[in-house]
């Protein structure tokens, strides 16, 4: 893992944002008009923080490069 790259080019780094706006979202309570049932929301917004996190986990394992400050 000798090459460098910008943070913002990172897996890792974009899934684990993926994750902190699906989990901010729970925790404010987001609602959505379009779909009634409460419980889909808050289900489909705990996948794909799950999601998010195991893919940030996977991407990091397997990163051939080095995040460097931009």
């Amino acid at each position: 893992m000798t090459d460098l790259k910008p943070i913002l080019q990172s897996r890792s780094v974009w899934s684990s944002l993926v994750g902190i706006v699906c989990l901010t979202a729970s925790v404010f309570g987001v609602e959505t008009r379009l779909i009634d049932q409460g419980a889909l929301a808050e289900a489909l917004l705990q996948v794909a923080t799950g999601i998010s996190f195991v893919g940030s986990i996977i991407f990091r394992v397997t990163a051939t490069s080095q995040l460097r400050p931009k």
